[in-house]
């Protein structure tokens, strides 16, 4: 089989060298919803993509809705017409195919291996170059008032609140890679973005009170949510675990320089600390360490994340979130 195509889909989104990579596109795309696929960039209607593939216009649309469905194909629903348009960014690619409906154990032991040796490689190799994370730490249970420089970024229950429609899905990455012992379904949508898993049939759609019932649930469950790294408030939560998540780069110790943290650190008051050890094993980037005055809780500044999940099982009420700086939004 000709596998230009499917190399051309991997080039498209910054993986030109791998040799993986083709051949998950092989896996999931034939021939004919490849060339459907590289057609679609620019956004494109039917008639547009049938003058460039050469297929009918009703081949194309019922190829348009296999891909759609496949994760790869997006819909850019305008007043005049209805454009397609393929896949952006590797974000794109791996939530989009490994959510789509029946999907293959095969192929998501591709993903395990990409994941093992390709995509490992390439995050050593630039850990360091990384300017701004795509994802953002988000602190447990706060609410922050916006001011003149900083717009609630740090605030999942405004987003809920501002949502006009939420969907949740499961999480991509525990679906790859078969976690079960914590919640699947909490990723969460917002808008459009709900408008689209729901269209896809792969989420459910959330009342306000769902929702917000949803992130206490997974606070009490040491999940972590990261929105985008932007200024606005965003389409997405994500509810992290500490073994499979893609937001922490495949290794713990390399967090910051993938997933950006909150402008929060931990702080723990040793006078409350009732030394239960309790926070130890909810810390994911171990920041923590039972050395502070007393043989207390320690929080190591430099690995804190800012998440806050150490904060649901402080028997003591010892630790507290504290405001250190802003933080640096990737553009929009």
């Amino acid at each position: 089989m000709d596998m230009k195509p499917y190399e051309e889909m991997a080039k498209s989104i910054g993986f030109e060298h791998s040799t993986l990579m083709p051949r998950m596109f092989q896996m999931i795309v034939d021939a004919d919803e490849a060339a459907v696929v590289l057609a679609a960039s620019p956004p494109a209607t039917v008639d547009e993509l049938a003058e460039k593939t050469g297929f009918a216009a009703e081949r194309v649309a019922e190829l348009l809705q296999q891909l759609f469905i496949k994760g790869l194909i997006y819909k850019s629903k305008k007043p005049d017409a209805i454009r397609y348009y393929k896949f952006r960014n590797y974000i794109q690619f791996h939530d989009g195919t490994v959510l789509t409906p029946g999907i293959s154990q095969a192929y998501l032991d591709m993903w395990q291996e990409f994941e093992r040796t390709e995509m490992a490689a390439l995050r050593e190799a630039t850990r360091d170059a990384v300017q701004r994370p795509f994802m953002r730490v988000v602190p447990v249970n706060m609410t922050v008032s916006a001011d003149k420089t900083v717009t609630a970024p740090d605030d999942v229950v405004k987003m809920v609140a501002d949502a006009d429609k939420i969907a949740v899905t499961n999480c991509s990455c525990r679906v790859i890679h078969g976690i079960t012992d914590v919640p699947l379904e909490v990723c969460m949508q917002m808008n459009k973005a709900a408008d689209y898993a729901l269209e896809r049939g792969t989420g459910r759609e959330l009342t306000k009170q769902e929702a917000l019932d949803m992130l206490k649930m997974c606070e009490e469950e040491g999940l972590v949510h990261c929105v985008a790294n932007q200024r606005n408030l965003g389409y997405l939560i994500c509810n992290c675990d500490g073994v499979a998540c893609e937001n922490w780069g495949g290794d713990k110790a390399y967090a910051k320089s993938f997933t950006a943290p909150s402008r929060f650190k931990a702080v723990v008051e040793m006078e409350s600390c009732t030394l239960c050890e309790a926070c130890l094993d909810r810390c994911f980037f171990d920041a923590i360490s039972m050395t502070g005055e007393d043989d207390s809780a320690l929080i190591d500044p430099a690995k804190c994340m800012g998440c806050g999940v150490c904060i649901p099982t402080c028997e003591g009420d010892a630790i507290s979130m504290q405001e250190i700086q802003p933080v640096e939004f990737i553009p929009e």
